[in-house]
């Protein structure tokens, strides 16, 4: 007979891809732009934003999750033109709408959606 035990580490192999959160690569800049402006994510993913060009930062104005980010997320978070990369992760479902703080006026902003994610419960079982 096989017990659940025997299965446990095989199902947990299969589990642990979904279990874990996605990261979502955002551009910013060259110019006044996010690349891509929006996304869909699910909840415990990431979105990576990586400056590639001009002096700008990422600033969360609205929604679950706000941060204000540019060389890090606490102390400098001003725009920035150094090459500089944040990882922030999204816990909560919601929509989050960010943009750079110097160029919001010229169209620089985007919006995150983060998408519920329902856990899955797990049985055990027998197999004779």
């Amino acid at each position: 007979m096989l017990t659940r035990n025997r299965f446990f580490p095989l199902l947990l192999a299969l589990t642990a891809g979904s279990a874990l959160g996605v990261d979502h690569p955002v551009q910013v800049g060259p110019g006044f732009a996010f690349s891509p402006p929006t996304l869909s994510i699910n909840q415990g993913d990431t979105v990576t934003f990586t400056n590639a060009g001009g002096a700008h930062n990422v600033h969360a104005i609205s929604g679950p999750t706000l941060f204000q980010c540019s060389v890090n997320c606490t102390t400098t978070n001003t725009p920035d033109g150094s090459g500089w990369s944040d990882t922030i992760t999204f816990p909560t479902a919601g929509t989050v709408n960010y943009q750079c703080d110097a160029h919001a006026g010229l169209g620089m902003t985007g919006s995150i959606t983060v998408n519920a994610v329902t856990p899955v419960r797990l049985q055990s079982f027998e197999i004779d």
